[in-house]
């Protein structure tokens, strides 16, 4: 029996959620799940939670928000915001 593995695998936003309070949690297309708190992107934090479900997701990595001029990748997210200017 062959093991899945992530290796060599995309990965891809495919939506956002707010269902936890205080955190944002990003779903991905391999079906893992991120959880980050709000408290990191205060652009975010402040929005209320119908404004914070008005977004778009570009390149299947970034993420804009319709009431924010920030825009957010998915490196971000993941603490590793110096990575996406490697790409």
């Amino acid at each position: 029996m062959k093991l899945a593995t992530l290796k060599n695998t995309k990965i891809c936003i495919e939506k956002l959620n707010f269902d936890i309070m205080g955190k944002m949690s990003l779903k991905l297309e391999d079906s893992r799940v991120i959880i980050v708190p709000l408290k990191y992107f205060p652009d975010i934090q402040k929005m209320s939670v119908e404004k914070r479900k008005k977004y778009t997701i570009v390149d299947d990595r970034t993420v804009l928000f319709f009431y924010s001029d920030s825009v957010y990748h998915l490196e971000d997210f993941m603490g590793l915001e110096s990575k996406w200017r490697e790409r």
